[in-house]
């Protein structure tokens, strides 16, 4: 069952979390069958896919990280004033 958004991103995102677990499954998942795979296209587009799934898990953990920042940083501000 995929965890529904609870709208509550301070500190965790759950569409996050699931989008970069489901991106690693699949670049497992696409390894696998290429390293077993005799022909030759479909082993390229086998890497292919790997590679675009990798630029797609950077992105979202750059945008994890960034958030995360983002957060630290209201959290600072809030505490300033407490």
């Amino acid at each position: 069952m995929v965890p529904k958004c609870v709208h509550s991103c301070r500190g965790l995102c759950a569409a996050l979390s699931v989008a970069k677990k489901k991106e690693e499954e699949a670049i497992r998942e696409y390894s696998e069958f290429a390293a077993e795979c005799d022909y030759t296209d479909v082993r390229l587009l086998l890497n292919q896919l790997i590679v675009d799934r990798k630029r797609a898990l950077n992105s979202l953990e750059k945008l994890d990280a960034l958030l995360k920042d983002r957060f630290a940083i209201i959290d600072d501000i809030n505490d300033s004033f407490a």
